[in-house]
């Protein structure tokens, strides 16, 4: 980090990489500084939302002086816009983070002699582009920054497992297999990406599917703590699966990674014609599969769906009380998720997988070796 040496947006980023827990420390007191106001619009332990900005930083610092790409970075960055409207974010508070992120980087490299005038332009002509395009985002959305709804239903299938049924002031706009940001009122300004559980209806209701895992402190406060009459809230909508025209597809759904796919499923139900779907649904053991009671009638009066349900174990350990009769009315075979899927043919199909972060990657490489184009293996990131 030579006092004269050039250094550009993606030389930037690759030096603050080294330093980025104090720059993200350093890079938020600053912004709290300069508008105190802003702190209480996001949640006390800050870990996750310097980790996620330090990755849009690096994202938005390495792709800009590459050749191609700018489009989809612009729609990136105007995405993001339209997510943090969430926050109550105003025009003055990108002001306020462009003149405190700028500020920051120049301290990193003060102790080594400083950016000289023209990598000083680079970086606020960098800064002005992510602020200003988040900023567009924000104002070009004419859809309200956030909805709410009422929990009218809590059901526990087993423990560390939530069903949770709400209805909505007005009608959520999503496609199914989409998911949302989501607050609850035990966590205020703690925001989570939750699946969608069924298609959009007049009716405003929503379902959601929450395991409480270890250290995850919302959906554990899901599991303990959440009753009719909550109020929940919603920002923006995102996610990528979706069937492909007449393609056949395949899911892969890991334990609560079933809600997209129910709600895909649903919607389909719905239509004249669909293409072939096969979907594989894993859990630990047999009793742990959770939504057998309505997944077994939705197989037995669509004949272009099949089910089969994968467990690891073939039996339930032995706090796990709950009956498990209605898997019994569907196809069970026991192994892993990814082992299950060494038996098929994707050659043409169109394959959604979710569940937890290493079924993705495992279940994504399986699918390809099974014959599936890459750019046909869907995941979303949660």
């Amino acid at each position: 980090m030579g006092a004269h040496a050039r250094h550009g947006l993606a030389q930037i980023a690759a030096d603050i990489e080294p330093v980025a827990d104090d720059f993200t420390k350093g890079l938020f007191a600053r912004l709290f500084a300069l508008d105190p106001s802003l702190r209480d619009l996001f949640p006390a332990n800050m870990t996750g939302h310097r980790a996620t900005f330090l990755r849009v930083l690096d994202h938005v610092f390495t792709s800009i002086p590459q050749p191609d790409g700018h489009d989809d970075l612009i729609e990136f960055l105007a995405q993001l816009g339209r997510d943090h409207r969430k926050y109550g974010l105003t025009e003055a508070h990108y002001d306020t983070m462009a003149a405190a992120l700028i500020a920051e980087v120049h301290a990193v490299y003060e102790p080594h002699g400083g950016l000289d005038d023209e990598d000083a332009a680079v970086l606020e002509q960098g800064v002005q582009l992510l602020t200003g395009v988040m900023r567009g985002g924000a104002h070009s959305d004419p859809t309200p920054a956030r909805r709410r709804a009422r929990v009218v239903e809590v059901l526990r299938p087993h423990p560390g497992l939530s069903v949770v049924r709400l209805v909505a002031d007005e009608p959520l706009l999503f496609r199914p297999g989409q998911y949302v940001e989501t607050q609850i009122p035990q966590m205020p300004r703690v925001w989570r990406p939750l699946s969608l559980a069924m298609p959009p209806n007049t009716q405003g209701q929503l379902e959601f599917h929450i395991r409480a895992v270890p250290g995850g402190y919302l959906s554990s406060t899901v599991f303990g703590e959440t009753r009719p009459g909550d109020v929940w809230q919603f920002g923006q909508v995102h996610g990528l699966l979706r069937p492909d025209g007449d393609r056949p597809v395949t899911m892969i759904a890991g334990g609560t990674g079933l809600a997209p796919m129910k709600s895909i499923l649903l919607a389909m139900s719905m239509n004249a014609n669909n293409p072939d779907v096969h979907l594989l649904v894993g859990a630990r053991s047999p009793g742990l599969l959770y939504d057998s009671e309505s997944l077994a009638p939705l197989a037995a009066t669509n004949p272009w769906l099949k089910v089969t349900q994968v467990t690891d174990a073939r039996s339930d350990p032995w706090w796990l009380k709950r009956p498990a009769t209605a898997y019994r009315a569907l196809p069970l075979r026991h192994g892993s998720l990814v082992d299950a899927m060494s038996r098929l043919d994707l050659t043409g199909h169109r394959v959604l997988i979710a569940g937890p972060r290493g079924l993705l990657r495992a279940a994504s490489e399986a699918a390809v070796a099974r014959g599936a184009a890459p750019e046909d293996v869907v995941t979303d990131p949660l």
